[in-house]
């Protein structure tokens, strides 16, 4: 009879350790709920304010980047409306002759653009584009062709001025400005006929200015750098600002790159044109 009490006391001993540990669990579970509390709250608040920087960089990418590219009074698409009819195709035949002497000739094509040059309209291009041709025939954008003639050039230079006798209606110049008003990070626009896809437009920025283009045959200094994407067909077309002025002419594209593309500076177009006419 004395021995119940004692099981009686044991069970109540097990039940006051069990309460005893859960009470134990429970508190550590609590105090380390209360005191990483706050480090749960700031981790919410992070998450928070991460979601929201997420909303305003792509409010930015659509609302202020694009028009930081083409600047703020014009849209892309009035942009190329306004200066693709200035823009030309450049065509040239080059006469071969074969292993047996026979006579044979191929195309070589590029871009150009016109520009009015004290009250003379003229076209220019690369003097790569037109060199050794035989013949040289100009499309405009309505795609009517004229036959061209080369004025003067400088290889030297990649220049070439050309004219033709195409109706006056058909000619819109562009205004070429001075290249000094370029820095880096400016954007630049291109429209060209690379590939023979005519009237294609890119865009880029100048990521460089005062380059060397070394080449087997010459050298040009103080040269452009830019990200515009180029491609063979864009040579001689209009490197533009933001505002369709000409900046200057497309020369060059280091081959299998990515974003490495050259212009001569309209500085150097500009004396030149004097020199060549």
């Amino acid at each position: 009879m004395q021995s119940q009490p004692e099981a009686r006391k044991t069970k109540i001993s097990a039940s006051i350790a069990v309460i005893i540990l859960v009470s134990l669990s429970l508190g550590a579970i609590v105090g380390y709920y209360i005191s990483y509390l706050p480090i749960l709250i700031e981790i919410h608040n992070l998450e928070s304010q991460l979601s929201t920087l997420n909303q305003r960089i792509d409010s930015l990418q659509t609302s202020s980047i694009l028009p930081s590219i083409i600047g703020e009074n014009h849209s892309l698409p009035l942009l190329f409306d306004q200066v693709r009819p200035s823009v030309v195709v450049v065509k040239g035949l080059i006469q071969n002759r074969d292993f047996f002497g026979r006579i044979y000739y191929t195309q070589v094509q590029g871009s150009g653009f016109i520009c009015n040059f004290d009250g003379q309209m003229i076209i220019l291009t690369n003097y790569h584009v037109v060199a050794d041709t035989n013949s040289i025939n100009i499309t405009f954008i309505n795609e009517k062709e004229y036959s061209a003639s080369i004025i003067g050039s400088n290889p030297k230079a990649d220049l070439a001025v050309l004219s033709t006798d195409a109706p006056k209606d058909d000619f819109k110049p562009l205004e070429i400005i001075s290249s000094l008003t370029l820095r880096v990070g400016d954007s630049v626009i291109v429209v060209g006929t690379p590939y023979g896809l005519e009237g294609s437009m890119s865009v880029g920025i100048v990521s460089a200015l005062n380059r060397t283009l070394t080449t087997e045959e010459y050298s040009i200094d103080n040269v452009i750098q830019t990200t515009a994407p180029l491609n063979p067909g864009n040579s001689g077309g209009p490197l533009l600002n933001d505002k369709g002025q000409v900046v200057g002419i497309v020369t060059g594209v280091v081959q299998e790159s990515q974003g490495i593309g050259f212009a001569i500076p309209s500085d150097i177009v500009l004396a030149n044109i004097e020199e060549i006419i």
